[in-house]
């Protein structure tokens, strides 16, 4: 037989494969096996026949909702849309249904309202599913036998409404990650003494989960537990009150010694057994973390939080909360903002507002807030904000914040006081006269922190004595400082213009005083008794011309060398001088 010219494929028997005119039995079979993302984004736009089969409402007694997690780039479609219009295409006729990587409690009440008869259900890495949500589902589903929890947010409280409203169920699992993370990072399960290792602090022996399930489902037949915390005692619980128990998966449960009968009790009793140390092979998700994590999201959520609360307010607003939804909901809570720092590089050309990030984050905080740091920007209405906002403050550091005055803070020092630690770096407008002000306010003060640079003048810049626009009190700080703030205990003037006497006054009216930093203070001469007495009383004295290692700022400004007249050369702000000095409180 000649060979046909058609490039079109043929059967051995000549004839062309032409699935769409398959039965429709055998359509339904095949097609069947695809999971929902599948049918609905392509399968069902192939042909005409094939969208009429996918609108049968047996095509959707399953829903496999699976996915590969990957949400980085933005989905051409709305998986949880599809997953409520996979809903309701079954008429009420859905029985199995798996959930991957996404969906709310308002979901699973969606599926719920429509689908009573659910005989298996399982959700995987669905971290906005709350213990109400699957608590509240639970009390619709009573004809389930299958539930599949691996790898949620999920505590003892809704397994055990889960147990007590669906007393068909015959099949658990409840899936965790073994977190195996020590001091050293080492990844040896046993310390230098050859002494088994405690475990760490993210798997202390927790018995809830099992007494939950003991407590609440005695017609279980197939238990898995991959990465539990549980004990001895409540595995104990487990088989006394599952006795029908077949299978039981203990792997990475290593909080299990099975000391005494225990073990023999399971290998007698349980027809297929899993131990902690056996093979993890076949199990579809990563089985523990061995130091690190290369799946931050799936860290529990104490975790998360602790290290989440590490990154400044800017990281968290502009990147942070934007990698998931469950960092999202954590950057959320008003405990995370009990700090807010707004720390950065002080370019005036961001892409965003500082002042609108900050009162962002105050509000967030919900009048919580006790520690704020402010760094190249802020008006007094910013201030005015967090005062109205947090009463609570305990801390307050401002850097470079030149649109803050004396007049701005003088209206809302008083709102601040339980204020232990001031930081003012680099403020040019904030003098004595705030200094007195915090004093009279803050009864609680503790530290304190007034730093600027040290200005280097010509030689001969201040010979002139008879201009007193230029006539300077260089102890106005140290004087405001001995006079109002005597709990202080730490005090920082680096770059202050302070000489012997206003050290003096200090040293008397701060009694309390253990650490002290003068450094580049060159105005003092600590040579004589004064540096004695400093060194026997100050416990952590740092001196004038001790190293400035670890100092963040610049030091200082050299004006010698610039060909500029008197009165080019920029005044320090914090000697008062505008034009005209005025020592006035």
């Amino acid at each position: 037989m000649a060979s046909s010219s058609s490039g079109t494929p043929r059967s051995q028997k000549g004839n062309f494969r032409n699935w769409t005119e398959l039965p429709d039995e055998i359509t339904s079979s095949i097609l069947s096996r695809l999971g929902a993302i599948e049918i609905l984004e392509s399968a069902q736009k192939v042909c005409m026949k094939w969208r009429t089969v996918f609108k049968d409402p047996l095509m959707w007694r399953t829903i496999d909702m699976r996915n590969d997690g990957d949400f980085d780039d933005e989905l051409p479609y709305d998986v949880e849309k599809m997953c409520r219009h996979a809903v309701d295409r079954s008429r009420g006729g859905l029985v199995d249904i798996n959930i991957e990587y996404f969906g709310t409690d308002d979901l699973l009440r969606y599926i719920a309202l429509r689908s009573s008869g659910i005989r298996r259900l399982r959700i995987a890495h669905c971290d906005e599913i709350t213990d109400e949500g699957l608590s509240k589902m639970a009390k619709r589903l009573s004809l389930l036998h299958d539930l599949d929890i691996s790898l949620c947010q999920l505590s003892c409280k809704s397994v055990q409404v889960v147990g007590r409203s669906c007393p068909r169920l015959t099949s658990f699992k409840w899936n965790k990650e073994w977190f195996r993370i020590w001091d050293d990072d080492s990844d040896d399960d046993y310390d230098s003494d050859g002494e088994p290792r405690p475990p760490a602090p993210y798997n202390k022996p927790d018995d809830s989960d099992a007494l939950a399930i003991a407590r609440t489902m005695p017609g279980l037949i197939h238990l898995q537990l991959f990465g539990n915390k549980m004990t001895d005692n409540g595995l104990r619980k487990i088989l006394d009150c599952c006795p029908h128990l077949k299978s039981l998966d203990l792997r990475h449960c290593f909080n299990l010694s099975l000391g005494g009968d225990l073990e023999l009790r399971c290998v007698e009793r349980i027809k297929k057994l899993w131990l902690p140390n056996d093979s993890t092979k076949g199990y579809e998700f990563a089985a523990r973390y061995d130091g690190f994590c290369h799946r931050w999201t799936e860290l529990p959520d104490d975790i998360t939080f602790s290290i989440l609360s590490r990154l400044g307010t800017v990281d968290i607003l502009e990147n942070a909360q934007k990698v998931c939804m469950k960092w999202r909901r954590i950057c959320k809570d008003p405990r995370m903002w009990h700090t807010v720092d707004m720390r950065n590089n002080g370019d005036p050309n961001l892409p965003y507002s500082l002042d609108r990030m900050c009162r962002h984050a105050v509000n967030l905080s919900a009048g919580n807030l006790v520690d704020i740091n402010i760094e190249s920007f802020g008006e007094f209405e910013l201030l005015q904000y967090i005062t109205n906002s947090s009463s609570k403050i305990r801390r307050l550091r401002m850097v470079c914040c030149y649109g803050i005055c004396d007049e701005g803070l003088s209206e809302v020092v008083s709102k601040f006081p339980m204020l232990e630690d001031i930081d003012f770096t680099l403020c040019k407008n904030i003098t004595h006269r705030s200094l007195k002000l915090i004093g009279r306010c803050c009864p609680l003060l503790k530290s304190l922190k007034v730093n600027n640079e040290w200005h280097k003048y010509p030689d001969d810049w201040f010979n002139d004595d008879s201009d007193d626009e230029f006539s300077l009190n260089r102890d106005e700080d140290a004087i405001a400082v001995a006079q109002t703030m005597p709990g202080l205990r730490h005090l920082q003037l680096f770059g202050n213009q302070i000489t012997n006497e206003g050290l003096k006054k200090i040293l008397d009216g701060c009694p309390h005083l253990e650490s002290l930093d003068l450094r580049h203070c060159f105005n003092l001469d600590l040579g004589g008794d004064l540096g004695r007495i400093c060194a026997e009383r100050i416990k952590k004295p740092l001196l004038p011309n001790d190293s400035i290692a670890g100092y963040e700022f610049s030091p200082s400004i050299d004006w010698r060398n610039q060909q500029l007249s008197r009165h080019e050369i920029p005044v320090p702000h914090w000697w008062d001088l505008h034009g005209n000095y005025d020592s006035s409180d």
